[in-house]
């Protein structure tokens, strides 16, 4: 996850992390906590647990999904965030949004996060936003197919989308709050990869050892298992071709990470 990610980046550069769970007692928040991270019991709708969380805190990372509580409930949630932020006088504030939320797109999930934007800019917090591409770790889903030779998706082969390592945007956040004067105000969109499905296909070939081919889901297994926002979302991709500089952005962040990249720190060449 964002925040696990974020949470084991900060630790391994000395700083002291708090985090926000439902249930401390879940395998990932013992996970953190192993890892020197102080887990905290409360949730985005109850004010008091947001404050007693905040109590202390320079620095804040913001991340929220609309997925069990809606597009509504997360523009709830994260503006509830923000306002603890706020009240209990945080020196920074990082709002992790997508890449699209800029964009008139129509798609709901990133809608309400360019409406959680508008309201962390109005509330005259030092504030950063980070806008990340899709993330390259959603490609676990796929190793066990890719380890016999098929990955699958629904675009077209040729299609070349923008992606993120999840641990580069923890190095973000981090270069974020290790200089929140020259961060404030500062909006980035950020990813590490512009790549086709063909060259992710051809990336894990090179990592696993063996052939890997790419073979696009038909459009009847796709109608079968994508929701209505996952079909808008992706149209949206389908569409669109983002107008991000990477070659500029990687001259400034030049350890941010490509798919290859990922997926061997990610073990997939230890099969």
């Amino acid at each position: 996850t964002q925040g696990g990610s974020v949470a084991r980046e900060l630790i391994s550069r000395g700083y002291q992390v708090r985090g926000l769970t439902r249930n401390p007692d879940s395998e990932a928040s013992r996970a953190l906590a192993t890892l020197g991270v102080e887990m905290v019991q409360g949730n985005f709708d109850d004010p008091a647990s947001l404050d007693r969380t905040m109590e202390g805190v320079d620095g804040v990372f913001s991340v929220q999904q609309y997925r069990g509580v809606g597009v509504d409930g997360e523009i709830r949630q994260g503006r509830a965030f923000a306002d603890a932020a706020k009240r209990a006088g945080v020196g920074h504030f990082v709002y992790t949004s997508v890449l699209y939320a800029r964009l008139d797109s129509g798609v709901p999930q990133f809608e309400s996060k360019r409406q959680i934007e508008d309201y962390v800019r109005s509330l005259g917090i030092s504030y950063s936003i980070i806008r990340p591409a899709s993330f390259m770790s959603n490609l676990e889903a796929d190793r066990e197919s890719a380890l016999n030779g098929i990955y699958r998706s629904s675009f077209p082969p040729e299609k070349a989308r923008l992606h993120i390592a999840p641990q580069d945007i923890g190095r973000f956040a981090v270069e974020a709050f290790d200089d929140p004067e020259a961060w404030n105000g500062r909006e980035i969109d950020i990813a590490g990869d512009r790549i086709s499905y063909t060259d992710i296909a051809a990336a894990m070939t090179r990592v696993i050892g063996r052939t890997v081919l790419y073979e696009p889901l038909s459009a009847e297994e796709y109608a079968a298992s994508a929701t209505a926002t996952d079909r808008a979302r992706d149209q949206w991709y389908l569409e669109l071709e983002y107008p991000l500089d990477l070659e500029a952005l990687r001259a400034e962040f030049p350890w941010l990470m490509t798919v290859e990249d990922y997926l061997r720190e990610a073990g997939w060449g230890a099969n």
